[in-house]
């Protein structure tokens, strides 16, 4: 049931999570001045990269989300509203356990002095999914009226 339900998030939350850090990658890198032909490069390269990183953060939301409405609403009982707020905070916990592994994982490897601003960068990212995935899974809910 939660599949046929929301299996077009699963499919566009990715899509939208590389989108937006591709147009994210581009507002960031076009303020630039010099040559047009070696920032239209940089440009394509930066969307590549920030879309990956986009793609990462998109799939830990959903695995969140979706991991949080199977073990509070399984057979999604409880009302609309509730599995729209579940998937948010869902979402944001995907991304911020994201967050906590790559600092952890850096601070292994290195003297932890990113620790902090990479877990407050996954609190940022992570109310940008939470946002993002009440959107759709709203949206999923009018749908399935």
């Amino acid at each position: 049931m939660i599949i046929r339900r929301y299996w077009r998030i699963a499919v566009f939350a990715p899509i939208v999570g590389f989108l937006l850090a591709a147009v994210v990658a581009v507002v960031m890198t076009d303020g630039g001045s010099g040559e047009t032909d070696f920032r239209f490069w940089f440009v394509v390269l930066s969307m590549a990269n920030y879309g990956v990183v986009g793609f990462v953060i998109a799939a830990a939301a959903l695995l969140g989300g979706l991991a949080t409405i199977a073990m509070f609403d399984r057979h999604l009982v409880k009302s609309p509203r509730m599995r729209t707020t579940l998937a948010a905070f869902g979402a944001s916990g995907g991304v911020v356990l994201l967050s906590v592994v790559v600092a952890v994982l850096l601070s292994m490897l290195d003297d932890g002095a990113y620790t902090g601003i990479t877990i407050a960068f996954g609190l940022v990212f992570g109310v940008a999914a939470a946002v993002v995935a009440a959107v759709m899974v709203h949206f999923a809910e009018w749908q399935s009226r």
